[in-house]
């Protein structure tokens, strides 16, 4: 049984200094970012100061990604190990940084093809316009699950998200969007997101060879710890599925619903960590399972209290992969 499960957010969470506190509380930090952006081809530091860097898609996943990376080295240096004790997954784009955690990806590569990823995505988005829209449940007479999906079908989008707890982010071209958010389905909020395009639809498809072509060309190992697919929760099966994952999530839903399922099965009672820029994989298992014991690693001293909730484990856990 894992007693903590290691997650990693998406894209949406990036805020403007993001990467600074960890610089001085990461050992060697400064060195570490220093390599990871001449594997991205751009200054990430000084890349995630700048709000408008920021809101590129290019630009922000791999820094999403090098956020999450540097909270999970401080939080593998302050925890105990024993192998095989933690289950990771990521949303989106962090599920590079999870196969990272999990040692089927280096940190430095896992940055690269985000970057990769980002910029061929960037420019996907550039070819129709197109956008995103998280629909929920209204407080009123409710739409069920069900209905929701059914309804954003009806008006020609797509489920791109689902992402539990009642949740879901409809994508398509954007004047359906908008057309959605102007008339939402009877017991649906809709609400339109800043984001560049449909990703996680066909509207990414432009994007796939060029990362495709990136990722063959990276080392991917077996992992050291468990790792779930974020395109329908199953534990990865070795290389070439990871491979295989990370190329067809580019253009396939999240289902975030279906790893809570499966993370629920395989560890009940086990701590969540969410790492930097931490928040929103936090507030829906909060919603789902109030019961969990969870902490979002937003800042290093968050760990504080990750370290508090360690100290009722009996047993010594690994978390990440030397």
């Amino acid at each position: 049984m894992y007693h903590y499960v290691v997650t990693a957010p998406g894209q949406g969470v990036q805020r403007p200094g993001m990467l600074d506190p960890w610089l001085d509380a990461v050992p060697g930090a400064p060195a570490l970012v220093a390599d990871w952006s001449r594997a991205a081809g751009f200054d990430l530091v000084e890349a995630g100061r700048d709000e408008v860097l920021l809101a590129d898609t290019a630009y922000a996943q791999p820094l999403i990604v090098a956020a999450s990376l540097l909270a999970h080295q401080l939080l593998r240096d302050r925890l105990p190990s024993g192998a095989g004790e933690v289950l990771f997954a990521g949303h989106s784009v962090g599920e590079l940084a999870a196969a990272a955690g999990a040692g089927c990806l280096s940190p430095r590569d896992a940055v690269a093809l985000a970057r990769v990823r980002g910029a061929a995505m960037s420019a996907a988005c550039a070819v129709a316009p197109t956008g995103m829209a998280a629909v929920m449940p209204s407080k009123r007479n409710p739409a069920s699950d069900e209905e929701i999906v059914a309804a954003v079908a009806a008006v020609g989008l797509t489920v791109a998200n689902f992402n539990g707890s009642h949740q879901f982010v409809a994508a398509g071209p954007a004047d359906l969007v908008e057309a959605l958010a102007d008339a939402p389905p009877p017991g649906t909020r809709v609400s339109p997101l800043a984001v560049a395009g449909a990703f996680h639809t066909e509207a990414m498809a432009p994007a796939v060879a060029r990362f495709a072509r990136a990722i063959e060309g990276v080392r991917i190992t077996e992992p050291a710890s468990a790792l779930l697919g974020n395109g329908d929760g199953a534990l990865l099966a070795g290389p070439e599925d990871l491979r295989r994952r990370l190329i067809t999530q580019i253009t396939s839903p999240v289902r975030w619903d279906l790893c809570a399922r499966a993370i629920a099965r395989h560890a009940p009672d086990a701590l969540h960590i969410e790492l930097a820029p931490a928040g929103p994989l936090t507030r829906l298992l909060q919603r789902a399972r109030p019961e969990a014991r969870a902490v979002a690693l937003g800042v290093p001293e968050d760990l504080d209290r990750v370290l508090v909730e360690a100290a009722t484990t009996a047993e010594p856990v690994l978390v990440g992969a030397r």
